[in-house]
């Protein structure tokens, strides 16, 4: 897991600012930035970030700031955030329900630049030091998830839990970019792509791109259909995605396993996550550790 920032700001040159500001700061800690509504929305729904640092009055969109957070809390439980304003007192009593929730770790006044900018300092890194002693935080939030996703009953919020739940876990493992539900012309449509960004030599080998398909059916096996299906979407990436993993919280037939054998002298390669590997990786301390241990064993396997 990473220590990411995501500043959200109307004003490009105040996000930019800050970005710039922040990063020469806080070398451990990566940055980026969104003042656009569109970029806003599409950060929040498919970056990976611990901390959001969101300006209270933004007067150019479609959604109020409070609504905002209200979506950063519901998408993404690891994030907290860190409201910054000029005009605190103003929207205090808007903004009173949202510190109850504990999710909003500062309120900042913004002041002069050069002193405004220590005090967003400190507060990210005082979370984030607290945050990676220890880990629990995190893991209840994705057990709880897992469950939700297990034990809905209707099928197409079934299906879109699942998939927020797996979007999670790698955004846990240190995955920041994870887009769901894609279509194109070429991958036909996959459930989740992962940028595959993190700074591995083993991970590394495995193309650009690592894609996901997610069966919430606990009642189901995966059969050697959906892996052939799966397979095809894999090759015709043509070398950008050279891992493909399908999810499941059911379980994997036999003849899928043969299936992999016998695909397995491809330089692609599929791998299974199902019960047992969901265990594992929610509960391991070393969660990109843990997620090279399945590759590795399971390629080995096949």
């Amino acid at each position: 897991m990473k220590r990411s920032v995501l500043i959200i700001d109307d004003e490009k040159d105040q996000a930019e600012g800050l970005n710039k500001a922040l990063s020469k700061l806080l070398t451990n800690t990566s940055f980026e930035y969104a003042y656009e509504e569109k970029g806003i929305l599409s950060s929040i729904e498919n970056h990976y970030f611990s901390v959001a640092v969101v300006d209270l009055r933004m007067d150019k969109f479609s959604f109020d700031v409070i609504q905002l957070i209200g979506k950063i809390f519901k998408i993404n439980p690891f994030a907290k955030v860190i409201i910054v304003s000029a005009f605190t007192g103003e929207y205090f009593s808007q903004i009173k329900d949202l510190l109850l929730t504990g999710k909003v770790i500062d309120v900042i006044d913004k002041i002069e630049f050069d002193k405004f900018v220590p005090l967003l300092e400190n507060s990210i890194s005082k979370y984030h030091d607290e945050l990676f002693d220890d880990p629990s935080e995190i893991n209840t939030a994705l057990l709880e998830f897992y469950s939700q996703a297990k034990n809905e009953k209707e099928a197409f919020k079934k299906g879109e839990k699942f998939e927020h739940f797996v979007s999670l876990l790698f955004q846990s493992i240190g995955f920041n970019n994870v887009n769901k539900r894609v279509k194109d012309k070429s991958l036909n449509e996959v459930d989740l792509i992962i940028r595959n960004e993190i700074d591995d030599g083993f991970l590394n080998k495995f193309g650009k791109y690592i894609l996901i398909e997610c069966k919430n059916k606990p009642e189901d096996k995966v059969d050697k259909n959906t892996f052939i299906v799966f397979s095809s979407k894999l090759k015709h990436t043509n070398g950008l995605a050279e891992l493909g993993i399908i999810a499941t919280t059911g379980y994997i037939t036999r003849n899928t396993y043969l299936e992999a054998i016998r695909d397995s002298s491809e330089v692609r390669k599929i791998i299974f996550l199902s019960n047992p590997e969901f265990e594992k990786l929610i509960l391991a301390k070393n969660k990109l550790d843990e997620f090279k241990l399945i590759i590795d064993n399971q390629v080995k396997d096949n």
